[in-house]
């Protein structure tokens, strides 16, 4: 099984590391790091909200609502107001 951070390095067929990078003015080994460091934290909220059944129910149902992998597969949209407001959505699941 992947890790997240293999799956976030295979995004966009390999270019969302970099898409993020040039999103924030990064270098790419700037943003690995970054990221590298931000996963321990992404983890543990993923086990916290999965811990309890109503979290992993509510995660779940929004993560399968197909919405949001058209911006894992095109990172511009991600970066769109729209993008960054479901992102922000996603992320008060985690934390």
């Amino acid at each position: 099984m992947p890790t997240l951070f293999d799956m976030l390095t295979q995004a966009q067929n390999g270019n969302g590391m970099q898409a993020l990078a040039q999103q924030y003015g990064l270098s790419l080994q700037q943003t690995q790091a970054a990221v590298a460091a931000l996963l321990p934290a992404f983890s543990q909220g993923l086990q916290r909200n999965t811990a309890d059944p109503y979290g992993l129910g509510a995660f779940m149902t929004a993560m399968a609502s197909g919405q949001h992998a058209k911006y894992f597969e095109d990172a511009t949209r991600a970066f769109s107001p729209q993008g960054v407001d479901e992102g922000n959505g996603i992320l008060g699941h985690l934390f």
